[in-house]
């Protein structure tokens, strides 16, 4: 395998081993989702890599059909409980697949989420991959919502800068690139992930290499944020 492959591949596997324990810490749903949600119901709504399910759920107590998609048979796994728990067993779809090549057809999601997880493909060329596959698969007029982490995080900035200013060595932490990064989890169970975190208009440079027309993008303190239209 590539580096890339790799680190996707640990990726994958990091979700797996924290299934069991992500959902605890992932119960609510970002205000930005939130209100999207409520706009777009009764809608198709499609969560790629939707993880524990959390956006699901929300989707469809909203009335929405909802489909999502995650490489992480864990994750979906959780999902599925959740799902259940919430007395959706059998209208929602999960399946397991790579945002680089979604087990989707053509035009057939009203919105579509990628909330947190573009930023674990660390090469640039797999992130517009991936925005560009959400386009195929949403109908003309159809919306997504995107958000990623940044490095303006205050947990994240001097460390981001110390690097890039050369004021400290590479160390374990550190990705291949300045601005990759792997950050461990453990709660329950432990596990490197890795992450991409994003610069001042970098989502909204990658959007622009994409077939996807930016309606509005924000920060909002941890977060990266960027909606967007399928306008044909």
């Amino acid at each position: 395998m590539t580096g890339s492959q790799d680190i996707r591949k640990d990726v994958r596997d990091a979700y797996d081993r924290i299934a069991p324990f992500f959902a605890e810490t992932r119960e609510k749903v970002w205000p930005p989702t939130m209100e999207l949600i409520r706009e777009r119901s009764p809608c198709i709504l499609g969560d790629l890599g939707c993880g524990s399910g959390r956006a699901l759920i929300e989707a469809a107590r909203q009335g929405c059909r909802v489909v999502g998609i995650d490489s992480s048979e864990g994750q979906l796994k959780a999902a599925g409980r959740v799902l259940e728990t919430g007395g959706f067993k059998n209208g929602p779809t999960l399946l397991q697949g790579d945002l680089s090549s979604l087990p989707l057809e053509d035009r057939v999601l009203d919105a579509c989420l990628m909330i947190a997880v573009l930023h674990h493909l660390p090469q640039r060329e797999e992130r517009v991959r991936a925005l560009e596959e959400a386009f195929r698969i949403t109908r003309p007029g159809g919306v997504l919502q995107v958000s990623v982490w940044t490095h303006d995080q205050d947990r994240f900035r001097e460390r981001h800068l110390s690097r890039i200013e050369g004021r400290r060595d590479q160390d374990e932490l550190d990705g291949p690139l300045p601005g990759d990064h792997f950050v461990p989890w453990k709660r329950g169970s432990s596990a490197m992930r890795f992450y991409h975190l994003y610069g001042h208009g970098e989502l909204e440079h990658e959007i622009s290499m994409s077939p996807w027309t930016l309606q509005r993008s924000f920060f909002d303190g941890r977060n990266h944020w960027a909606e967007c239209i399928r306008s044909s």
